[in-house]
């Protein structure tokens, strides 16, 4: 019979070490103490991105205090009790705001008890909160203008773009053949003038399409090219114009070939531009987004 009770009692005794154990184990994981020896302070959030009851609470990196409760209020305004260390008691221009610890979604809250020289916060006032923005949030907004950039860019150039530099074509190769029957000493000067804004419109295309600029900017190069195009279209149309009235000899255009060369080359220049832009736009049109 003793043997009996001796063995009851340490069963027992057994029993009560293990709730011990336990107890003192699940207030050590939850981050709780048996004695709350802190301060609390009340936090109001609008929006707490999964804040949850025992989050640590972080004072310049480092942990002093837990999170004690979370509860909703209304819709738009979350209500959280913070245990704090007693050394970071909060004054009256403390702040708290809700961080992320990792990519999987464990949060804390990063508390500032305020100025040293302020007084403390009295009893019944709530510290507003801040959320910065999640990280999805953040990576949805940039993808929606890179589409919006991308959208834009491509509009740009495969409409407008591709008609200016169409039009030139045409006037060049209406000049090309007047030029081949007839020409005079002011018609040579005016060609050659011709010629050099032709030559400066392709060196702007290359600048445009080539070197990868912001597309913020493409809108004004595309109107300073256009500008030189329309001007390069009246002086050929002008051109045009003298021949149909008879102005000029052809001896002195026909022993000029150094002249017909160069146009003729340019000609071929923009032919091939035009072809290799509609064919591959990607090649020079880039969109970086920092």
């Amino acid at each position: 019979m003793d043997l009996t009770y001796k063995q009851e009692i340490g069963v027992g005794a057994l029993v009560l070490m293990g709730l011990a154990v336990f107890t003192v184990g699940l207030f050590w994981l939850t981050g709780r103490s048996i004695k709350s020896t802190g301060v609390k302070a009340d936090v109001v959030f609008s929006n707490v991105s999964g804040l949850k009851q025992g989050d640590p609470v972080m004072v310049s990196g480092v942990k002093k205090g837990r999170v004690q409760s979370v509860k909703l209020q209304r819709v738009g305004r979350v209500e959280v009790v913070l245990e704090l260390a007693s050394d970071v008691k909060p004054r009256v221009d403390a702040s708290a705001s809700v961080g992320s610890t990792d990519f999987f979604g464990a949060r804390f809250v990063d508390f500032s008890p305020g100025d040293d020289q302020k007084p403390y916060l009295q009893d019944g006032h709530a510290i507003v909160g801040t959320t910065p923005p999640a990280l999805m949030d953040v990576a949805t907004g940039v993808a929606t203008r890179a589409n919006e950039l991308i959208g834009n860019a491509s509009g740009i150039v495969n409409q407008q773009l591709a008609e200016d530099i169409h039009n030139t074509l045409v006037a060049t190769q209406r000049g090309l053949n007047v030029l081949t029957e007839a020409g005079s000493g002011s018609m040579i000067r005016q060609t050659t003038a011709t010629l050099a804004s032709v030559e400066r419109v392709m060196a702007r295309i290359d600048t445009i399409l080539g070197n990868g600029k912001r597309i913020d900017s493409l809108g004004a190069n595309i109107t300073d090219l256009t500008n030189e195009l329309s001007h390069a279209t009246a002086s050929l149309n002008g051109l045009l114009a003298k021949v149909n009235k008879g102005e000029g000899t052809l001896g002195r255009l026909a022993s000029d070939s150094t002249l017909y060369n160069d146009l003729h080359k340019t000609l071929n220049a923009l032919t091939d531009l035009l072809t290799d832009l509609k064919e591959r736009p990607g090649r020079y049109v880039h969109v970086k987004v920092f």
